[in-house]
């Protein structure tokens, strides 16, 4: 048994367990870096504007190179396969650049290149579009992310599944909808408060980015980025003082601003209404259905942000 232990403990050491959703020190973020030493994690040697040689790792297989990170830190999140050679009729469909990005690969092959534009997030000149762009997505920024798939794939072939579209053509509620994101169908005539619902996922904002991935870097969705580029996201559990202003917000618009239960947290839907018009029948858990990016309350003249901050930090987020 002890030396069972003793394997089990240096094969810990060896390979350390990743949590998915952790910030991971063995994956250092080289994207939009300002540090050379980090052109290395893709790079054998750091490339020389205007010399044409790459020097990229894994002999230039772009997809090997960043699958060496995101094969384990972002498999929960590879929305598209990789090394397929299109089809001629979806090759005539794509803009130019989509049709240069598959010379870059031997074989013509889809890789990582074909939707992400790597340069962007590595030269200084390019680093003013990474709020508006973050992914560095071929033609982005994109309002939605099935603008970006429309490049190569038919839109007329494709009919996405919209969890918002909840009361059917004769007004009546579609029930199914509902558990794409609650566990148990909520009972709306007994539905007071988010505290009588329950979800499918502890982290409620898991919830919204299945779909809104790239929606999530918007103005507001992100107060800032660390030092390597990561995002800083809205989130995070409200002080008492702040509490008691959503609270009495809450009371002035006639809307609601709730947090999570478990965490206290403010999440997605803190701010928008991920319901339709006419399902909850409490006026004020309706209100900013349907509307401008579903803002339970308008954001004109900052009001929505009013609602939880005072003028003075308002103001000062404004002139950063």
């Amino acid at each position: 048994m002890r030396i069972v232990k003793i394997l089990l403990t240096l094969l810990f050491l060896a390979f350390p367990v990743i949590s998915m959703g952790e910030e991971v020190d063995e994956f250092p973020n080289p994207h939009w870096a300002e540090d050379e030493k980090l052109c290395l994690e893709c790079h054998d040697i750091v490339p020389r504007r205007g010399s044409g040689i790459l020097n990229l790792k894994f002999e230039g297989d772009i997809i090997a190179v960043c699958m060496r990170c995101h094969g384990l830190i972002s498999k929960d999140k590879s929305i598209h396969a990789t090394g397929m050679v299109p089809s001629k009729e979806m090759i005539e469909r794509m803009p130019e650049s989509f049709k240069g990005a598959l010379k870059k690969d031997a074989i013509g092959r889809i890789t990582c290149y074909s939707c992400h534009v790597m340069v962007e997030q590595c030269l200084s000149e390019y680093y003013g579009r990474r709020e508006k762009n973050a992914l560095f997505h071929r033609g982005g920024p994109y309002e939605k992310r099935t603008d970006l798939c429309y490049n190569c794939h038919d839109k007329s072939k494709y009919k996405k599944f919209n969890p918002h579209d909840m009361i059917n053509d004769e007004g009546e509620l579609r029930t199914d909808i509902c558990t794409y994101c609650h566990d148990i169908m909520p009972d709306r005539r007994k539905v007071k408060s988010i505290k009588d619902v329950s979800f499918k996922m502890k982290r409620y904002d898991m919830l919204c980015l299945r779909c809104h991935s790239d929606d999530a870097y918007a103005v507001g969705c992100v107060t800032g980025f660390e030092e390597d580029g990561s995002p800083i996201f809205h989130t995070g559990k409200p002080q008492k003082d702040m509490v008691d202003k959503i609270k009495q917000s809450e009371k002035e618009k006639d809307a609601i601003l709730p947090l999570a239960l478990v965490t206290g947290n403010i999440f997605c839907g803190t701010c928008h209404n991920p319901h339709e018009l006419g399902v909850q029948r409490r006026h004020e858990a309706d209100v900013g259905a349907d509307s401008h990016k579903r803002l339970r309350i308008s954001r004109q003249n900052s009001r929505l942000c009013l609602g939880c901050h005072s003028s003075k930090e308002v103001k000062a987020f404004e002139n950063k």
